[in-house]
């Protein structure tokens, strides 16, 4: 026993005056979270993840080469025309949809103070919502920095924090292992030898060195997390309303005439004009303008109209009809027929909402287009993919990367 403890009492003497020498290793990344791109003539950071960063946000780059961290200040957040987003108020309603605004939507200082709304076309139609209101918008973002990023490596250099208002620094340079070092003297002066006593545990009344190993669970599989809500025709967003003489006159289903109406902006579309989005719309303003034939942003032409007389079936009188075939660029193939009738046009797209509910994340929903097979979305950290749309079966094909793996499960939902 007196062996014992004047041993632990050395070894404690010698752990208190002995210093720690720490190892460093920098593991390298294989993944980066950003590149670098131009936008308007100024260079950009696109992050990789969707984000809700505004104006004044800090970012912090670490070069690894250099072993230097440079913070940055977000100046300009940009989110592409028609890319989809979340957006909460401050009332705390959360609207998720596609950008309808004729240009991107970019941010600057003083972003919420802006007199124009952002149209978002949502799962229950299109939302015009105030800046004044919004507490934040979530999506894929382009960053404009308050320093120029044209000599940022991009292969050498990764975001180690980008938060409001906060610096961290970089843990790459954290300790991830020490050891003690040998002592000044080799010399042992003691007449006794050190050892390190062994641990002895009582386990169900027996003493043993090791202690059990406790019972391991198998993994749980996560559950596929994705259903369809709904699958529903996407309807198109012209409207034939009215016509003068051989001109017909358009309701956009897309633009409202102002914030506070509810009435749709009309266009009149000469025949065999191509037409485009006007970028620059104003309340009063039309919202598709007259572009050249090669202008690859071209959307819609008239290429024929005529006023026929029908017989009314609620009436039985005669009714004055509008029939006009038109070309969609976007959509491609044959022109189709819009006539005054319609309430509604069927140009045989589709809409899938989609609903993500996995034990222990919070629910939520995405809208998909039926022409975007390929298309990628995450939740989470988990990776979807849309493979295949079959409309006579009513069913989908969607594929799931399982986070942390190379793991792919394929699943048919039904619709």
């Amino acid at each position: 026993m007196v062996l014992v403890v004047l041993s632990l009492g050395l070894v404690s003497v010698i752990s208190f005056f002995e210093s720690g020498e720490l190892e460093k290793k920098n593991k390298p990344t294989e993944i980066y979270s950003f590149s670098i791109d131009s936008v308007g003539g100024e260079n950009v950071l696109v992050l990789l993840k969707e984000t809700q960063l505004v104006p004044g946000d800090e970012i912090v780059i670490h070069k690894t080469a250099l072993n230097e961290i440079e913070t940055f200040s977000v100046r300009k957040v940009i989110f592409s025309k028609k890319s989809r987003v979340t957006i909460q108020l401050k009332s705390q309603e959360t609207y998720k949809g596609r950008l309808l605004n004729p240009s991107s939507t970019i941010l600057t200082t003083g972003w919420d103070k802006s007199r124009n709304p952002i149209a978002l076309d949502t799962e229950k139609g299109v939302k015009n919502i105030s800046f004044k209101e919004i507490k934040f918008i979530r999506g894929e973002q382009k960053l404009v920095l308050n320093k120029d990023i044209e000599n940022v490596d991009e292969e050498d250099s990764r975001i180690s924090v980008y938060q409001t208002k906060s610096k961290f620094l970089n843990d790459s340079n954290r300790t991830e292992k020490s050891r003690w070092t040998s002592t000044s003297s080799e010399e042992n002066s003691s007449i006794y030898d050190l050892f390190t006593p062994p641990i002895i545990y009582l386990v169900n009344g027996e003493l043993t060195t090791t202690m059990p190993e406790a019972p391991t669970e198998e993994a749980k599989e996560e559950e596929f997390g994705l259903t369809v809500v709904s699958f529903e025709k996407n309807h198109y967003r012209l409207k034939l309303s009215s016509w003068i003489g051989k001109t017909p006159y358009f309701e956009d289903l897309h633009t409202k005439v102002s914030s506070k109406s509810d009435k749709n902006v009309k266009n009149r579309l000469e025949l065999n004009v191509p037409y485009k989005q006007n970028e620059n719309y104003r309340p009063g303003m039309p919202s598709l303008i007259k572009t050249d034939p090669n202008d690859e942003k071209k959307l819609v032409q008239v290429e024929f109209f005529t006023v026929q007389q029908v017989k009314d079936p609620k009436t039985g009188g005669a009714k004055m009809v509008g029939r006009a075939l038109v070309r969609d660029f976007n959509k491609g193939g044959k022109p189709f027929e819009i006539n005054s009738l319609m309430d509604k046009v069927d140009t045989g797209d589709y809409k899938i909402n989609l609903k993500f509910d996995i034990e222990g994340e919070a629910p939520s929903s995405i809208e998909l287009d039926a022409n975007e097979i390929e298309r990628v979305f995450n939740f989470g950290s988990r990776n979807y993919k849309l493979l295949r749309i079959n409309k006579e079966n009513r069913n989908i094909e969607i594929e799931k990367k399982v986070s942390g793996t190379d793991k792919t499960i394929v699943k048919t939902l039904n619709f």
